[in-house]
């Protein structure tokens, strides 16, 4: 909890004392029949006995024993200091009652009158005490939430890039005897793809724009590695400030380069559309025959349902068709932004 809030529920509840504390003494009459400066000493010393009450239950009793579930305990030491406070400011007549010359006008009336308002005040403070803990308790199992939320992102995204970065490293591979400018050029792609996946990879959102920018530089890659001898169309129609959980389109492509058909003849399609609070990403490729089995399956797709499903709870739909001549993927995103 923040200070502020501690401080301020603090500050409010000893206003309330003072209050009721004024109130009850103006009227019992007491200014009047004391005086103001007897008065005003006698509410400090009242306003001081309802701190150590109310604090002894906030800061010793839920602490030490009902925190630790000793209820029992904290019970017994609750009425024990009950019973005992009401006692302290008149400990003169106490003694004097001990040693057999009588109460001095301390009645019991005014005893049993006195413990119930220190119970009052002990449960207080007990209770200011057991709702702020409750409080931090919240506060800190979402913190737990989030950073194992955070871990699993984490998990299914770097179980991502592997798969990613060792398929361009092949296609370098590939390049560096039969056409190192080439190669030097797609190692350079990789080099701002590397650097986006490691400055971004760890943020909850990034802008659809950075991200749009980041996947037309993979397939730029792609590109490259076939020699320019494919065709990708990609249109765009979003709103600037639409910011995405990262890295979530591109396994949807590279799926389409590894297991479609994407050449000049048979153009992968990429699609992105804003609008009415909603994300709209379309991916559209020829199905080689060859591999058409096996367009849907692939670790990266799999990992990227689980990320939806961790990121955008009930706010998505994604939809998977897979025919004998297309396999087409069409994921609706639910937004804050318009």
């Amino acid at each position: 909890m923040k200070k502020t809030i501690l401080y301020s529920l603090h500050g409010f509840v000893w206003l309330c004392d003072l209050s009721i504390i004024f109130l009850v003494t103006l009227a019992g009459n007491l200014w009047a029949a004391k005086g103001a400066l007897v008065s005003t000493v006698m509410v400090l010393g009242i306003l001081l006995w309802s701190l150590v009450i109310f604090y002894s239950g906030y800061s010793f009793i839920v602490p030490k024993f009902f925190s630790k579930s000793r209820y029992g305990a904290g019970v017994l030491t609750s009425l024990g200091m009950c019973l005992i406070f009401p006692l302290l400011p008149h400990m003169h007549k106490v003694l004097s009652a001990i040693s057999g010359n009588g109460w001095l006008g301390y009645s019991l009336s005014g005893y049993v009158q006195v413990f119930f308002l220190s119970l009052f005040i002990l449960a207080a403070g007990m209770l200011l005490r057991a709702f702020v803990n409750w409080i931090e308790n919240q506060q800190k199992k979402k913190e737990l939430e989030n950073e194992k939320l955070k871990s699993k992102l984490m998990v299914l995204i770097n179980q991502n890039n592997p798969h990613f970065i060792f398929n361009v490293l092949n296609n370098i591979d590939s390049l560096i005897l039969s056409k190192p400018a080439k190669a030097s050029e797609t190692l350079n792609k990789l080099s701002d793809l590397l650097r986006y996946i490691y400055s971004n990879s760890e943020k909850d959102r990034v802008s659809l724009t950075s991200e749009i920018e980041y996947i037309e530089n993979y397939i730029e890659l792609q590109v490259l590695r076939l020699d320019n001898h494919v065709k990708v169309l990609v249109k765009k129609d979003i709103s600037e400030n639409i910011r995405i959980v990262p890295m979530l389109f591109l396994p949807f492509i590279e799926n389409a380069f590894k297991h479609g058909l994407v050449d000049n003849e048979h153009p992968l399609n990429v699609k992105f559309t804003t609008g009415n609070n909603e994300l709209i990403f379309e991916c559209v490729n020829f199905v080689n025959f060859a591999s058409n089995s096996k367009s849907d399956s692939g670790f990266g797709l799999t990992n990227i349902i689980k990320r939806l499903d961790l990121m955008y709870p009930a706010k998505y739909t994604l939809k998977i068709e897979n025919t004998e001549s297309a396999y087409s993927v069409l994921l609706c995103i639910q937004t804050d932004e318009n």
